[in-house]
């Protein structure tokens, strides 16, 4: 990283875990978006409430997560201020329920919040706009993308068997479209969606059958917040498509 580089960087943070930002940019969200960010907390605090021994990491995980799903949506940087606490919050949780897939893909998220500050703080610092602009991917690369995806889920099926790691195929899932959701989102690409909403509807699934299993409120919890990372990701979707110029993925 050159002299440049580290200013931008070192900007980008600066932005990205300021108080002042993080209510600047909380306060200028859509009517729609402060009703889908009241809703998702509620859902939380009730589940929360209501379910014995609760975890309160997952309560933390599950506003963090919901504030930062809303940022994204709308791309503004402070989103990775909450990326960073949710998933330091959900690695903890997947070591806990030994879902190898889990972990890989919330430790890779982790490492991606600081490369994404520096992305988002470049392109941000290039405009007079306060938002990341959606960009589309060309045939050949989303080409690059699908094979490079299930090239890894394979890797990471047989990784996960011999690591003794549970509901094996389903979460073997996780990782590869992790990255491949993740390195879109780093750089600007509406097609980042495909990938997040596949993982919620896995993890959907998977938290079912968790809590199926075991019947811990971790679980329930955890599944109350896949459903609304579903119903967020739906609503991502359609704005980051609205703001695209094109239709074609």
């Amino acid at each position: 990283m050159n002299k440049n580089q580290f200013k931008i960087f070192r900007e980008a943070i600066k932005q990205t875990f300021s108080i002042k930002k993080i209510f600047e940019e909380l306060s200028t969200l859509h009517i729609q978006e402060y009703l889908l960010l009241f809703l998702m907390t509620i859902a939380q605090v009730i589940s929360f409430l209501f379910t014995k021994d609760a975890s309160v990491l997952v309560l933390i995980l599950s506003i963090s997560s919901i504030i930062n799903l809303v940022l994204v949506d709308r791309g503004r940087i402070t989103n990775y201020f909450w990326g960073s606490i949710t998933t330091t919050a959900w690695v903890i949780i997947a070591i806990h329920t030994r879902l190898i897939g889990d972990i890989a893909s919330q430790t890779f998220y982790l490492i991606m919040q600081f490369l994404g500050i520096y992305i988002w703080g470049k392109e941000l610092r290039a405009t007079t706009k306060h938002e990341v602009q959606s960009k589309k991917l060309t045939t050949f690369q989303a080409l690059i993308y699908f094979v490079g995806t299930i090239l890894l889920y394979f890797m990471i099926v047989i990784i996960s068997k011999k690591l003794g790691g549970v509901q094996i195929w389903l979460d073997a899932a996780l990782f590869p479209l992790a990255i491949v959701g993740q390195i879109l989102m780093t750089f600007g690409y509406r097609s980042q969606w495909v990938a997040w909403n596949i993982i919620n509807i896995i993890n959907i699934i998977i938290w079912y059958n968790q809590f199926m299993v075991n019947g811990t409120s971790i679980s329930l919890s955890m599944l109350m917040l896949q459903i609304v990372m579903f119903l967020n990701s739906i609503y991502g979707s359609i704005i980051w498509l609205k703001k695209s110029k094109s239709y074609t993925i």
